[in-house]
């Protein structure tokens, strides 16, 4: 002990001695200058511990302490700029969708999204295709019919023949020569082509078409064939050259039938009344018009239009522009498909009147 006291007693001593004064300077240097204890130092030992624990604990609190207010304030700072972030995408939607109602309104004011007037008139025009039952007029199939039945010689006339069917036609052409307000209705054509709708529901009018169709074909018809006659060699020649020569009055007259269905009565007027009023349509329109004379309407909207329906379409955009092309192509399309049937019917007639020609060219030889 003396040995480790003296140890102690040297500048070991003093070290400890300015430590223990700085950490606990209430204590006084007497107590030192009388020798050092073993539980005085233990007891500055323990007093140096608690006040290091207390300080460092202080600090490790006030480091947390520190730290939780920064991470608070971090999460603040991303809070707010998120909700910054998420504002500003806002604003530009919001920017965006009010440029883009602004275009739209701006488009919408400059007619671009506008129907074309042209096209609402035909949808009008479809919507009213058929006609109502009260309404239907008589094709001309029963005009034809009559024709091909006078050429046929199944007429009561044609079976009288001689001078009681010449009689009958003068008295008919007397009766039909002003049907239509024709002059000479039985015999100029210009009774049936001069109007693009001919009036079927008259029952003069389609009795003067049939003599019109009668005497271009067939005017003067034998009287039919009998039983007996057909017995005869004379008789069965005849009935092959007459079934010959109808076969080329059918021709004939399915070639002249083709325009009048054209000019039969089949659609309502009034829309195509709204059409012709856009153009300098000079023409009569019944209450029914024919498909001819839809074409000639609608044809001339674009032909011949009035300067307010010229003044529409210089303001018209592409989209009806481009619907306009469209009707357009449809016009041509069917009067091209109705030039095809005449052409047909005009092809046979063609080969009839080359079969005509060479009628009596040949001869059987005598045995």
């Amino acid at each position: 002990m003396q040995g480790r006291a003296r140890l102690i007693g040297g500048p070991a001593v003093l070290m400890l001695g300015g430590l223990l004064a700085s950490i606990a300077p209430t204590v006084s240097e007497a107590q030192f200058a009388a020798g050092c204890r073993c539980g005085t130092i233990n007891g500055y030992h323990r007093e140096t511990r608690v006040h290091v624990t207390e300080e460092t604990t202080e600090a490790a609190r006030q480091i947390v302490g520190a730290l939780r207010s920064q991470t608070r304030q971090n999460s603040t700072y991303l809070d707010r700029q998120v909700e910054a972030n998420r504002r500003i995408a806002d604003g530009e939607a919001q920017n965006r969708a009010k440029m883009a109602r602004a275009i739209i309104r701006a488009e919408a004011e400059s007619g671009r999204h506008d129907p074309n007037p042209d096209y609402c008139l035909l949808m009008d025009a479809a919507a009213a295709a058929e006609l109502p039952p009260k309404n239907s007029f008589p094709g001309v199939d029963g005009v034809v019919g009559s024709a091909i039945d006078w050429s046929a010689g199944r007429a009561a006339p044609v079976r009288d023949n001689g001078v009681r069917m010449a009689a009958w036609l003068a008295d008919e052409r007397s009766r039909l020569d002003q049907a239509g307000g024709a002059a000479d209705a039985t015999t100029d054509w210009e009774f049936a082509l001069g109007s693009p709708t001919i009036p079927t529901d008259d029952a003069l009018y389609r009795q003067a078409l049939t003599r019109l169709i009668a005497n271009t074909v067939d005017p003067f018809p034998p009287r039919p064939l009998g039983e007996d006659d057909l017995t005869t060699p004379a008789g069965l020649a005849e009935a092959v050259r007459r079934q010959v020569a109808g076969t080329r009055n059918r021709a004939a007259i399915a070639a002249l039938s083709h325009p009048l269905e054209l000019a039969a009565p089949v659609h309502p007027s009034w829309p195509y009344r709204t059409i012709a009023s856009r153009s300098r349509y000079t023409g009569e329109i019944p209450e029914v018009i024919s498909e001819l004379q839809a074409l000639d309407i609608r044809t001339a909207a674009y032909f011949v239009p009035t300067s307010d329906a010229l003044e529409l379409r210089h303001i018209k955009t592409e989209a009806a522009l481009l619907q306009d092309l469209i009707d357009l192509q449809s016009i041509n399309a069917r009067i091209a498909l109705h030039r095809l049937e005449q052409e047909s019917r005009n092809a046979v007639v063609l080969a009839a009147i080359l079969g005509i020609m060479t009628d009596g060219t040949t001869a059987n030889l005598q045995r």
